[in-house]
């Protein structure tokens, strides 16, 4: 009874990895084909977009490594305290609003002492709805050749692993 609970964890394991691994491959795949074609440098899927924050402008609240999920939304509905990411040029910031001024937002990182230049509503990419702590690392990580190939080396594990250890437990009986 116990082995059969065993090899359905195992299963569930493989295969539940097997799956995200391909939902990773497959957003990354269909994000890079619209960024490609639109050669818009925030690609989005249903108006959102995930985004590696890579300074650490926003510590304590969004750390270095994070991914966060942006949505597009009505410029109107942006507020006070509100974690919003702009553009300037082909740079994206998110940072929080603290302030309106001359039609603007006037935006700032919590952990800078100087606030950004007034951002025009037009800049705005889209508001935070959450943040993936630390996610952002193993994604650029996966994104560069040894990343690749030790992604490679896990999706073949978790498809052979279980007939590899058996050949290699036979073997040694």
């Amino acid at each position: 009874m116990q082995n059969k609970w065993k090899k359905i964890l195992i299963n569930f394991l493989k295969y539940g990895l097997v799956g995200f691994l391909g939902l990773v491959i497959l957003s990354n795949l269909y994000l890079g084909i619209n960024k490609a074609v639109t050669h818009n440098p925030v690609p989005k899927f249903l108006g959102m977009a995930p985004l590696i924050v890579m300074s650490g402008s926003m510590e304590p609240a969004i750390m270095p490594g994070d991914v966060v999920v942006i949505r597009e939304q009505a410029p109107q509905k942006y507020k006070l305290g509100d974690i919003a990411t702009y553009m300037v040029g082909t740079t994206t910031y998110t940072h929080r609003i603290v302030g309106e001024e001359n039609g603007g937002f006037v935006l700032k990182g919590d952990n800078n002492n100087v606030a950004d230049d007034t951002v025009a509503a037009e800049q705005f990419v889209g508001k935070v709805l959450f943040r993936i702590p630390k996610i952002g690392l193993a994604i650029l990580f996966i994104k560069n050749p040894t990343g690749m190939i030790v992604l490679l080396i896990i999706a073949i594990l978790c498809i052979y692993g279980e007939e590899l250890y058996q050949e290699i437990k036979r073997k040694r009986n």
